[in-house]
């Protein structure tokens, strides 16, 4: 009953589903609900020790703080939302480009989380423009049905006169159609639009021969980001580590001033030291490095 008891109790606090516990433990959810009933009549130790193994699992999960940590405004996400806000406030079209990981992802999620007004799209590989425009259609609280053109002249309407940010985050994915039918709601509706992607992007934006002058002249303003400052580094291992004593060099040094390789570095480096029963230093910082692939 204590096992029952402790599996029903962490399914509550962290909001997690008897099918997801399930699905994580291999069994069925009839199997596993017949189990915490004591119902079950079959193999009950091989349930009880998956349980005990899902359990725990979930505690050390949950125990590295950098799980929680919260938005750090890194220079990266500085330049970020001041393209953000021009866009925003004067209703531009804003380009915002860099290298994978720096940064830029968890920036415009930030500035969409503070500005419920903001649309925030996120693209990939599968991004046409009707996949495109269904998306903003649903956003605006339609149905994301209809022709291209019937869902672009609602997106339209819905969107004039609002003052809204649009972004569309790795719209380097996005084919050209798509990102003419959105200069053409920036012209009809006058909404502010922000493009944020991989360098590519610029030359998806420009054509192969300058043949794109018509979208591109639309541009307001751009701008680069580059890596993370030593400065970033320092308050982000900060902010998940109080007390790291200047191991943020260390973080600097092994993350070449990546973000995604940082927070991938930081929880990857705490659990060994939690595993080991130390303290992260900067041979483990290093160590741990060489674990990723970077």
């Amino acid at each position: 009953m204590e096992l029952r008891n402790a599996l029903k109790d962490l399914m509550e606090k962290r909001g997690i589903s008897l099918k997801a516990v399930s699905r994580s433990l291999g069994i069925s959810t009839a199997t596993l609900s017949q189990w915490l009933n004591n119902s079950y009549t079959g193999n009950v130790t091989k349930i009880e020790e998956a349980v005990k193994g899902f359990i725990e699992r979930q505690m050390e999960k949950h125990k590295t703080s950098v799980n929680s940590i919260e938005f750090v405004m890194t220079s990266v996400a500085k330049k970020v939302f001041e393209i953000a806000r021009i866009c925003h406030i004067d209703g531009e079209i804003g380009v915002c480009y860099g290298d994978s990981g720096v940064g830029k992802t968890m920036a415009v999620k930030e500035y969409a989380r503070r500005n419920t007004d903001v649309i925030l799209v996120e693209a990939d590989l599968g991004y046409t423009a009707k996949v495109l425009f269904a998306e903003l259609h649903r956003r605006l609280g339609m149905d994301g049905r209809g022709t291209i053109h019937d869902m672009f002249e609602d997106v339209v309407a819905k969107l004039r006169g609002s003052g809204r940010l649009i972004i569309v985050d790795e719209a380097e994915h996005l084919p050209y159609r798509a990102l003419e039918l959105l200069r053409r709601v920036y012209d009809k509706a006058g909404v502010g639009i922000l493009l944020v992607g991989m360098p590519r992007l610029i030359a998806n934006l420009r054509g192969k021969k300058g043949e794109y002058a018509q979208l591109y002249s639309r541009v307001g303003v751009a701008a680069k980001v580059e890596g993370l400052k030593p400065s970033d580094t320092e308050e982000f291992v900060k902010a998940v580590m109080p007390n790291s004593n200047g191991v943020w060099k260390a973080y600097h040094e092994a993350s070449y001033g990546n973000m995604r390789v940082l927070c991938k570095l930081l929880k990857r480096s705490m659990r060994v030291a939690e595993i080991n029963n130390m303290a992260v230093s900067p041979e483990i910082v290093r160590e741990t490095a060489k674990m990723l692939i970077i």
